[in-house]
């Protein structure tokens, strides 16, 4: 109890934005630390939840990690916020951080967030509060202290553009910003968003569609390029077809299999 009551003491004296570099797509493990109080029942539990739903990292709630690690509790109270402790857990877990929610009963009801770098222990950012016993903490309290400790760019959420074109060298470009020729890398997508792409080479017909990225999610797109040789039957307008498929892990599959001129294709991955 001694050692709880010196964390929450030096979080509330050192609270601090969030530091470190960021890195979206993290696993993180939240465990919470809880000496005798009562108040912010299952904060842990719904802390990893909030950031389940608004970022993009990989989270181990404290139900995960009892799994995991079956002692992980009464770890968790010997390690006492001691950080060089709370990172061990974290290696234990297979995580690169650990958000650590301590609670106490000082008169008032005390919150505590750590977030520690797994491999060598760091402190990355720490946030406190001090409540009266009764107050009620909800989910929109947590989501702020939550926002308050991590880098802002963590409650950015991404999709991931993928162009798998049949003619190399044609030029791929996304709301009309090159990204590279064909063959490309996978496109990272602030999500969610609705995005234009156009696919270009000279000699060929420009392909254009207009793709929903949601976040988490991968859109594969495959435009078929036709060579121009005068007037052929798919050299007319809006001889196409576009073939969609969603399968696990949020892949979408566009087929263009004729597209003479440029033309709208909505894609929208669903789960």
């Amino acid at each position: 109890m001694k050692a709880l009551v010196v964390w929450m003491a030096f979080a509330l004296v050192g609270v601090a934005h969030a530091a470190g570099p960021t890195t979206k797509g993290r696993s993180i493990a939240v465990l919470e630390f809880r000496a005798g109080a009562s108040g912010a029942g299952s904060i842990g539990q719904r802390a990893a939840a909030i950031l389940r739903k608004r970022t993009s990292s990989t989270i181990t709630d404290p139900d995960d990690a009892r799994r995991t690690v079956p002692k992980i509790d009464e770890l968790v109270a010997r390690c006492s916020g001691q950080p060089t402790c709370v990172g061990e857990l974290g290696r234990k877990l297979g995580v690169e951080e650990v958000v650590l929610v301590g609670v106490s009963e000082l008169g008032d009801l005390i919150l505590a967030f750590q977030r520690v770098e797994s491999k060598g222990g760091a402190v990355l950012g720490r946030v406190a509060d001090s409540l009266p016993r009764s107050s009620e903490v909800d989910d929109a309290a947590i989501e702020a202290y939550l926002r308050r400790l991590l880098p802002p760019a963590d409650f950015l959420r991404w999709g991931t553009l993928r162009i798998t074109g049949d003619v190399d060298g044609a030029e791929v470009k996304l709301g009309g910003q090159v990204q590279g020729k064909t063959p490309v890398e996978p496109i990272p997508v602030l999500a969610p968003a609705t995005v234009d792409l156009r696919v270009s080479k000279k000699g060929y017909t420009d392909f254009s569609a207009r793709i929903d990225v949601l976040p988490d999610a991968t859109v594969e797109v495959r435009p078929v390029l036709q060579k121009r040789q005068g007037t052929s039957w798919y050299e007319r307008p809006w001889v196409w077809a576009v073939a969609g498929a969603v399968v696990a892990g949020g892949v979408a599959t566009a087929v263009i299999l004729s597209q003479p001129e440029s033309s709208r294709v909505p894609v929208t991955v669903t789960f």
